[in-house]
């Protein structure tokens, strides 16, 4: 079974204020990101299970402007997720090198 198909469905993540995002796992290519007060919405991702953990990134279109959120990805069973966003450019090797690394556990969404 690969990674994608893994990956496929709504996933749900409430951070430490309360407030609730998400990655929807459209195809094996397409993805929406909910965060909120955000206005990111529907990219492309990637990836690479050669990685442990995986790098993860998704790909976004704005107009003219691109933008790639790099990160770091493991599945922890099959309801459950690790996702963290490296925000300073720079993708960590592992996960949480940085305190500005933010790292999420998302559950899966029936």
């Amino acid at each position: 079974q690969n990674i994608t198909s893994q990956l496929i469905g709504k996933w749900e993540a409430t951070d430490s204020d309360g407030i609730t995002g998400g990655l929807n796992f459209i195809d094996s290519v397409h993805i929406i990101v909910t965060i909120p007060n955000q206005s990111l919405s529907e990219g492309i991702y990637l990836v690479d299970n050669s990685k442990d953990p995986m790098w993860f990134d998704i790909t976004f279109k704005q107009g003219k402007i691109v933008l790639v959120m790099k990160g770091l990805l493991k599945i922890i069973n099959e309801n459950a997720i690790k996702w963290q966003i490296s925000t300073e450019g720079e993708r960590s090797e592992t996960f949480r090198q940085k305190k500005t690394d933010n790292v999420i556990v998302l559950k899966r969404k029936v």
